[in-house]
């Protein structure tokens, strides 16, 4: 892998049949293949668009952006969602929801879209 040129080294990392592991082991291999992986770099924000497509709205093509930072984000976010979600029956089995009973939510520390997509995400799953 180390002695192919770099924009053909890039398209095999964004093959989507490869996952966020599979592209951070192969970052831990050699500096060349590190380099290739680089957080700002075209694999991690493919590895996030194939991921999430509908966030990549939220982003410009002019920013420098950190993708595997946001990805690592995204991940953390959804989740955090899943279990507050999971959550949601034992505290609201009563039809009275206390005043503070979304504060989890509000505190989360993640743009609001990374929970509003993994709510979106749980919703559409397959036999919900």
């Amino acid at each position: 892998l180390t002695d192919l040129p770099g924009e053909l080294l890039e398209l095999i990392l964004c093959c989507d049949v490869l996952g966020a592991a599979d592209i951070g082991r192969v970052s831990c291999t050699c500096r060349r293949l590190r380099e290739a992986c680089q957080p700002r770099g075209k694999v991690w924000r493919e590895r996030f668009r194939l991921r999430w497509p509908s966030l990549l709205k939220y982003y410009s093509h002019t920013d420098s952006v950190s993708w595997l930072e946001e990805y690592k984000a995204r991940h953390s976010a959804g989740l955090e969602a899943r279990r507050i979600v999971a959550s949601f029956s034992k505290r609201f089995f009563s039809e009275h929801v206390p005043c503070d009973g979304f504060s989890d939510i509000e505190t989360l520390g993640c743009p609001g879209h990374f929970f509003e997509d993994e709510l979106m995400c749980i919703l559409n799953m397959e036999g919900r």
